[in-house]
């Protein structure tokens, strides 16, 4: 039997409660078709489980704030204003219904009408009933792991100071005796060692259990509110059936209280883990019925294992605080410390949770990007390499992560100076995204971007050219004239263009896009800054280098003032600036405006730097056309 075209999500049908409710999930759930995001994503963006955004988009009247987060999760800039406004007013006109003459509405259609109400209490107050009762056995988890916490914390001190004491004795026996007594004596200690790391083991447990159990009773916490107010709203007047909903009786689970001596810390572990694989059961078991899966863990705070670090302390930090830090370090630009902090993240994360965890995955994925920051793209390239293996065997080879390793794979094998293998490897990813994501995705335009870049890159400008021709007029028609994505299309088809053998054309296209670039982001945004740049170049190759030297004259004032006289971008202006000079006649200037730049790059980064050495070649070019003989060294 042949396969029929999919045709997207299939929504549950809607029970509005009032026409324009209807209305407004109609229009709602377009939007949400419309982005292709699934509702497992739109969850975490807007700030609602799963099962609440479908119960939402269900007829019932949703709150404002959970309008306005859908409308940004789901609508592109160029329409978010107009598409927010017209669900706002869907919204009101739901909230505000006109009022219908009861004298107007058969008696029929009334107890029709009543009955669906009182049904639609009692499956309200079912769900409400058993969200109460799964949120008082995850809240009783949850204090069992805090009051073990505290016992556990106490063990774990206990035993520090018996293994330090049964090691002063074993070691005063070897002095004093030897044989049989020496031997007890080392047995007492192993034991005692091996009850600390058991003890400690179980309450890292004990931490994650109370984690998770606080976690997904706040997750409840939130459905109880939302159904509560749908039962409020199914009874009017009337009486509640949640009046009478039950209260749930925690009661804490006592726990041991330890001793010092071996056996009565044995059984006192045995207790430990006996609570918390039973808190461990009941909160899987809710996490599945609510999730589908069991309960994770975001960060597990043990200790970092002692790698060489080049910030202080960093073997001893916690989990959380390392991933603090080189959250820190990344948002800061500090790419060096960020892919070392990444690093050992990862390193722990992979260790303690297996490499293919999710928290493992994610740490990896930063490490792999702020390495090839920090100046190593080829070893970027091989993590991400090894990340692709990863993310396929955990999610699937079309999974969005997966196809987001490859993408990062190809970038960074591009970076690493082999534009022709990241060419093909973002052709093939193209050819994927366009299967699982369709045409106009998003992510299948990007893979496209890259795939004219590194055509190009690769020795075929004019085909690249092309390639990035068809994006323009692609991204113009998905996302309109005036979206960044369009403009950068644009830019990289200018580019290529002039790259392909017609300057002239590239600095038509690119004086285009500076008036483009102005409207809709301003004069002084780094976009139309580059147009500029771009646009004094095309025009320096297309016959015209005084112009061009005037152009890239008010580019770095511009630039100076804005970016700092030794940014890379200002710098590579004045670089530009100065050949134009030369270009235009004036041999001397441009030696002098070189001199000057040497001087600064030198400063800026070094004397051996790349940029630094061709200034100082430019330099004596011109000093040679301004006839005079090259400075020695």
């Amino acid at each position: 039997m042949a396969e029929t075209k999919k045709r997207g999500r299939r929504w549950a049908p809607i029970h509005p409660v009032n026409t324009h409710a209807g209305h407004l999930a109609q229009f709602l759930r377009h939007q949400v078709d419309t982005s292709g995001k699934t509702l497992a994503v739109l969850a975490g963006e807007v700030g609602y489980s799963k099962s609440q955004v479908s119960s939402l988009l269900g007829g019932r009247i949703p709150p404002r704030r959970f309008v306005i987060a859908l409308i940004s999760a789901t609508v592109p800039n160029p329409l978010h204003e107009r598409r927010q406004a017209e669900a706002l007013r869907l919204l009101h006109d739901a909230e505000h219904p006109p009022r219908t003459s009861a004298s107007t509405v058969p008696a029929q259609a009334g107890a029709v009408t009543l009955a669906q109400t009182q049904a639609d209490q009692i499956q309200v107050y079912e769900r409400l009933t058993r969200a109460l009762e799964q949120e008082g056995e995850l809240r009783k988890a949850a204090e069992n792991s805090a009051r073990l916490i505290w016992v556990l914390l106490g063990m774990v001190n206990r035993l520090d100071d018996r293994v330090r004491v049964l090691s002063g004795e074993r070691d005063r026996l070897a002095r004093q005796v030897a044989g049989g007594t020496v031997e007890a004596a080392e047995m007492r200690l192993i034991r005692a060692e091996e009850q600390k790391a058991k003890a400690e083991s179980e309450l890292r447990r004990a931490e994650e259990k109370k984690k998770q159990a606080e976690s997904l009773a706040d997750r409840l916490r939130e459905e109880i509110e939302v159904l509560t107010d749908e039962l409020d709203r199914l009874r009017g007047d009337g009486p509640s059936p949640h009046d009478d909903l039950p209260r749930q009786d925690v009661r804490l689970y006592e726990g041991p209280t330890g001793d010092a001596e071996a056996d009565d810390i044995d059984t006192a572990l045995a207790r430990a883990a006996a609570v918390n694989d039973e808190d461990s059961d009941t909160i899987d078991r809710i996490s599945t019925e609510i999730t589908g899966g069991p309960a994770m863990v975001e960060t597990v705070p043990v200790i970092v294992p002692d790698n060489a670090p080049t910030s202080p302390d960093v073997a001893n930090k916690p989990a959380a605080q390392l991933k603090q830090e080189a959250e820190a370090a990344a948002e800061s630009g500090n790419a060096a410390e960020a892919a070392f902090l990444y690093g050992a993240l990862a390193t722990l994360t992979s260790a303690y949770l297996g490499a293919r965890h999710t928290d493992s995955l994610n740490h990896r994925d930063f490490h792999a990007e702020w390495t090839g920051e920090a100046g190593d793209p080829a070893t970027a390239r091989d993590l991400h390499a090894n990340l692709i293996e990863d993310h396929t065997h955990a999610l699937g080879p079309d999974h969005e992560h997966t196809l987001t390793s490859r993408n990062n794979h190809a970038y960074w094998t591009g970076e690493a100076g082999d534009p022709a293998t990241a060419r093909d490897l973002h052709a093939a990813l193209v050819t994927d995204r366009t299967r699982i994501l369709g045409p106009d995705h998003e992510h299948t335009l990007i893979s496209r971007n890259n795939h004219a870049n590194y055509t190009g890159e690769a020795g075929d400008p004019a085909t690249a050219r092309d390639l990035h021709a068809a994006l323009v007029t692609d991204r113009t028609r998905i996302l309109g004239p005036d979206d960044n994505d369009t403009l950068l299309s644009r830019h990289n088809h200018a580019h290529w263009t002039g790259r392909a053998g017609a300057p002239a054309t590239a600095r038509d296209l690119h004086a285009n896009l500076i008036e483009d670039h102005t409207h809709a982001l301003g004069p002084d945004h780094k976009d139309t800054l580059d147009s500029r740049h771009e646009h004094a170049y095309w025009t320096g190759e297309a016959g015209d280098p005084a112009t061009a030297r005037d152009l890239y004259a008010a580019l770095v004032t511009d630039r100076t003032r804005i970016l700092g006289p030794v940014h890379k971008d200002t710098l590579l202006s004045r670089n530009n600036h100065a050949n134009y000079t030369g270009e235009a006649g004036d041999p001397a200037t441009a030696r002098d405006l070189h001199a000057n730049l040497v001087e600064d790059l030198t400063h800026a980064l070094g004397p051996d730097h790349k940029d630094t050495l061709d200034s100082r070649h430019e330099h004596r070019r011109w000093e040679k056309e301004a006839g005079k003989p090259p400075l020695a060294g």
